[in-house]
């Protein structure tokens, strides 16, 4: 990988962005401040694991926390993810809680702004008397909630030493905030070498002294093949290579779109066409008309997007008969499995009386 700065996530020029910069980092800084103090932080009777990250979105949060919570169900303990439900209208379900309960079914998930009255809610509820933990869904900045252990993933295709504060960057916090970290994992190694992964190492150690760092890789499991038949969708499980040297358009509104498009050129797929929403934006009606009108040269080819947008998109009334929508099946790949299990089992977090069996 090479020495560039990670791309701005906006046009603006940086004698515009750089000052807001600045003022960004005031107050994060104010808030951090107090949040170390204790100031405004509720702690909860029952072990908190918060996965999160530096920067804005495209680090794999989702996948953490799947990994996170079925290694936990293992062990026979019982969590709920808590989440802020970002982009859900008013009385609905937003895509990454829709992603959750599909992946999940009877994990329950506490998706609003207020996670702690949304915990206290379920806890004092029949249906949350037997929770026994919790995990935070994009929780480093969320600090009001007291957690036992802070995972923090950054992406190593996008380093946050080559990034800056939001607006003028991605990121969210300073690197210098690693130092709050329990556990750094560095995702989507495959994108970048070895020589940059040993780099990564180098300067989190700088920060989070003394914190374990382990390697993740994501990779495509299979792909799901949706075709409609104007009454519903017909499904079907493919590998990956059957879709080599497939042209498929690509519709995305996530984190980092250009990578899960490289991901499908990886995967031998010819990419004709590339849209990209806004992060957590649903592909809208009228979008997906265009995408299957006539006058598109394109529209007899497939079109390929996320789990978490086929959740919102999949129930639309614009779909065509024929059109079909390929869905791949993400899984994160740790290398270090047994240094990730027992940063997660650790008695600090669990106590004597209720540490778990990995058995």
């Amino acid at each position: 990988m090479s020495g560039d700065r990670v791309s701005p996530p906006t046009k603006l020029h940086s004698v515009i962005t750089t000052p807001m910069s600045w003022l960004y980092s005031i107050g994060i800084n104010k808030k951090n401040r107090d949040y170390d103090a204790g100031k405004g932080v509720t702690k909860f009777d029952r072990p908190v694991i918060s996965i999160g990250n530096l920067s804005t979105g495209g680090t794999g949060k989702t996948p953490m926390v799947h990994l996170v919570v079925r290694v936990l169900q293992r062990t026979g303990k019982k969590p709920v993810i808590a989440m802020r439900g970002y982009g859900a209208k008013p009385g609905e379900k937003g895509d990454e809680q829709i992603e959750h309960e599909f992946a999940l079914p009877g994990v329950p998930v506490v998706a609003q702004p207020d996670r702690i009255g949304g915990l206290n809610h379920l806890f004092a509820q029949e249906a949350g008397r037997d929770i026994d933990c919790v995990v935070l869904d994009d929780g480093f900045q969320h600090r009001k909630i007291a957690r036992d252990l802070d995972i923090v993933l950054i992406d190593a295709s996008r380093p946050p030493d080559r990034d800056a504060l939001l607006p003028e960057g991605h990121l969210r916090e300073t690197i210098q905030s690693l130092s709050r970290a329990g556990l750094v994992v560095l995702t989507h190694c495959e994108r970048v070498n070895n020589a940059e992964i040993n780099r990564l190492r180098a300067i989190v150690s700088r920060f989070a002294t003394d914190t374990p760092v382990i390697e993740a890789r994501h990779e495509w499991d299979s792909i799901i093949s949706y075709t409609h038949t104007g009454s519903g969708w017909q499904e079907q499980v493919l590998s990956c290579n059957e879709l080599a040297p497939e042209k498929v358009r690509v519709v995305a509104g996530i984190g980092n779109t250009d990578a899960f498009a490289k991901q499908a050129q990886t995967q031998g797929m010819e990419v004709s066409q590339l849209t990209e929403l806004r992060d957590h934006q649903a592909l809208g009606d009228k979008m997906i008309e265009r995408l299957f009108q006539p006058s598109n040269l394109r529209r007899s080819e497939p079109i390929l997007m996320t789990q978490k947008d086929w959740v919102k998109a999949k129930n639309s009334v614009a779909w065509t008969k024929e059109a079909r929508v390929l869905v791949p099946v993400l899984r994160m790949e740790i290398e270090d499995r047994a240094l990730f299990e027992d940063t997660l089992f650790s008695p600090v977090i669990w106590g004597k009386t209720s540490f778990p069996s990995k058995r």
